[in-house]
């Protein structure tokens, strides 16, 4: 008996790759931006993080959310960079909100993101990380506790304690601009 040729799948594993890579290249950057990448060194290793998932794609691919991995890899990558704390000081201080601006866009938007990233910096790194890759990544709460190895209700309250210390700047600064309710 002669057996069937099978049907060639209907996506190589390299346009699924292609697919993932187009879809979060910019939220793997602007996350690692968020976190106090310049914008070069954030590109620099997003890149590396999907040229690791490209290269392990075999197991990758079968992952339920292939991009959180990547975006984990590249979050690894960025505390690698940044492994001592006087050197990640001097880096948060020298990033420039500007970077942020997308030629094109209207100033009112451009001053939004600069605000967030100001308001972002002030945090502690790990509310930061919690708010970035939660509201910003897109990923829940069990998610980013696995991404950070810390307990699911210690993502819940870094994130609750970031949205009080954001909501205490925000109200400073519309009692400062007279903007309050």
């Amino acid at each position: 008996m002669i057996e069937p040729i099978p049907e060639p799948p209907t996506t190589r594993p390299s346009q699924l790759f292609d697919e993932l890579f187009e879809e979060g290249f910019a939220r793997v950057v602007r996350s690692l931006v968020l976190m106090g990448a310049g914008r070069a060194i954030a590109e620099d290793l997003a890149q590396d993080a999907f040229w690791t998932a490209y290269e392990r794609w075999d197991e990758v691919g079968l992952y339920d959310h292939p991009l959180a991995w990547v975006g984990r890899t590249a979050l690894n990558m960025w505390r690698q960079y940044c492994r001592t704390a006087h050197r990640r000081e001097g880096l948060l201080a020298q990033a420039d909100p500007w970077q942020l601006v997308n030629e094109g866009k209207d100033l009112v938007e451009t001053d939004r993101r600069i605000d967030v990233q100001r308001a972002l910096a002030q945090l502690p790194l790990r509310q930061r990380e919690v708010v970035v890759l939660h509201y910003i990544f897109d990923q829940p709460v069990r998610v980013v506790a696995r991404i950070l190895e810390i307990a699911e209700g210690t993502v819940k309250s870094q994130l609750s304690d970031a949205r009080r210390t954001l909501a205490l700047m925000v109200a400073r600064v519309q009692n400062a601009t007279g903007k309050g309710a």
